[in-house]
């Protein structure tokens, strides 16, 4: 890997001086144990967390999940029900494929009932 920065081609040394400058690691030995110090004060400051302020946090996102799946539910049952009553119009008002004869007459006809029934339906 290179040791500078190229741009357009062309390396510019002030540029790679500047960044060099910006991104380069504190000098000293004072940085970091300020910096450790800043870290541990912030661990020995901080409150306490139990398990009821995590759940406190996830309470709202539940509710809204809750809320979003009754009204599927009630949406699915109000459509079933639709569904159901639309059948049951259909399978009325639809004429059956049989004569109302046959679907009216008795399984069981003897040779009498069926001689009668065509002498009076003529």
């Amino acid at each position: 890997m290179t040791d500078h920065l190229k741009l357009h081609g062309e390396p510019d040394d002030d540029v790679t001086r500047g960044l060099r400058g910006i991104y380069a690691a504190p000098q000293g030995d004072g940085y970091w144990r300020d910096f450790e110090a800043r870290i541990l004060s912030h661990l020995v400051t901080a409150p306490p967390l139990s398990w009821s302020d995590e759940l406190h946090g996830l309470m709202r996102p539940a509710l809204v999940a809750a809320a979003v799946v009754l009204m599927a539910a009630g949406v699915a049952l109000f459509r079933a029900r639709q569904a159901e009553q639309e059948f049951a119009y259909e399978s009325m008002l639809t004429p059956t494929s049989l004569p109302v004869e046959t679907a009216v007459r008795p399984v069981g006809q003897g040779k009498r009932e069926g001689t009668f029934r065509y002498l009076m339906s003529r």
